[in-house]
């Protein structure tokens, strides 16, 4: 495993995005286990940091792969039938997309997930590919709806290093989330002089982090 990731962002200011019920399930659609596997080159990823790489650090788990969840969670978001089920004709798809540069790596994965999406979900979200300026542009202006591909590399071998990209809305957030509550317990796991104390409260930021769920985390890579 290196010390990198890919995940999607949620632009959480726009509805549907802006409920997390809907975004627990859009990330629970998907079998990382599956994509990893049809990449061949990654491990699959359900938390924010690289799984294996920091000694000691509780890493939280996240959500896992979980369809039958996942039309639940749309149904108690509002788009169910007169029973109470999920109903996708009622999902508002017109309103969401998957954006990503282009790269034919990112396309498979586009693919990849988008198919699972439909499978588990019965909605097919469009897909949108950019040349990688104009994505980067459209991506920080949070002019896109629904997702956009993202990924980190770590400057260091530290799990703040990807903690930190939602400590602020600005630099590489992109998600359109911030929380003073999570900033707070970055400042804290920080003043912390014992490691493993250290490493504890940053694994407790990144849980909260996975509940809200700016992100849906895919893959780490992998050689």
């Amino acid at each position: 495993p290196e010390n990198a990731i890919e995940y999607y962002l949620f632009n959480t200011t726009r509805p549907p995005m802006n409920d997390v019920r809907v975004r627990k399930a859009f990330n629970a659609a998907i079998d990382k286990a599956a994509l990893s596997e049809y990449r061949r080159v990654t491990k699959p990823l359900t938390a924010f940091t690289p799984e294996g790489l920091y000694p000691g650090y509780p890493q939280p788990t996240g959500d896992g792969f979980d369809p039958g969840r996942a039309r639940r969670l749309l149904a108690e978001a509002g788009f169910a039938d007169a029973a109470g089920n999920f109903d996708p004709s009622r999902f508002p798809v017109q309103d969401v997309e998957l954006l990503y540069n282009t790269a034919e790596s990112n396309r498979q994965v586009a693919e990849f997930v988008q198919a699972q999406w439909k499978q588990n979900l019965g909605v097919t979200v469009p897909l949108r590919n950019m040349e990688w300026r104009t994505y980067l542009d459209t991506r920080h202006r949070m002019d896109y709806r629904g997702f956009a591909r993202a990924g980190w590399v770590g400057d260091y071998m530290d799990p703040y290093t990807f903690l930190s990209l939602f400590a602020a809305l600005e630099g590489n957030n992109d998600s359109g989330w911030f929380d003073p509550t999570y900033l707070e317990m970055l400042n804290r796991a920080n003043r912390e002089l014992d490691p493993q104390r250290r490493y504890a409260l940053l694994a407790e930021a990144e849980a909260f982090l996975l509940d809200v769920q700016p992100v849906t985390p895919l893959v780490t890579q992998a050689t």
